[in-house]
């Protein structure tokens, strides 16, 4: 997949995130964002799903659906687990994905009731499971131990051979647990 960034500036009041930043990203499989905390990785990945609008410049991601994974889970918390997968899939790939996320023993249950890590996993079942052309991803391991970092790593190497997945992570391994290329804001800009 090929990204193209022109000239891209983004502020939020007097706080510039973004000016006259350029870049070209070509990439298959797994792309991890990293950079210092504050330099504007949400800002760009939200940009990039067309979920903010930059001030000026240009933004050019070739796909349609886009599948997007928030910091917060955002899970529905009045109905199932399942049903929170069901909004955006069938049931028979809903429960593919929490059998994937070892999640199916709490299909029944509401988010409220889970950990943060198990509703960490929700979500990141949901954005796998809607047909989209490209995955992001903002945090896919917060809250979950090693194992299931290295597991949820193999979960998106499989993925990522379908639809490319881009991926913002605050872990300083996160690259390693899913084989990413890495585009580092703080080289860049």
């Amino acid at each position: 997949m090929k990204i193209q960034i022109n000239n891209l500036c983004k502020k939020y009041g007097k706080k510039v995130i973004f000016d006259n930043f350029s870049a070209s990203v070509d990439f298959d499989g797994i792309l991890m964002v990293k950079g210092k905390s504050g330099l504007g990785k949400t800002t760009l990945i939200k940009m990039l799903a067309g979920l903010e609008k930059p001030n000026s410049g240009k933004i050019s991601v070739p796909a349609e659906r886009i599948s997007f994974m928030f910091q917060e889970d955002r899970l529905i918390p009045f109905v199932s687990v399942l049903k929170n997968l069901t909004a955006v899939c069938n049931e028979e790939k809903a429960l593919k994905y929490l059998s994937l996320m070892e999640l199916e023993q709490e299909k029944d249950a509401s988010p409220l009731s889970l950990s943060g890590g198990m509703r960490r996993r929700v979500a990141l079942a949901r954005a796998l499971c809607y047909d989209s052309e490209l995955i992001i991803l903002d945090e896919p391991f917060k809250g979950l131990d090693e194992a299931l970092k290295i597991k949820i790593g193999e979960i998106l190497k499989k993925e990522s051979n379908a639809r490319p997945i881009i991926i913002v992570s605050h872990e300083t391994d996160g690259a390693d647990f899913c084989g990413a290329e890495t585009l580092d804001l703080d080289k860049l800009y």
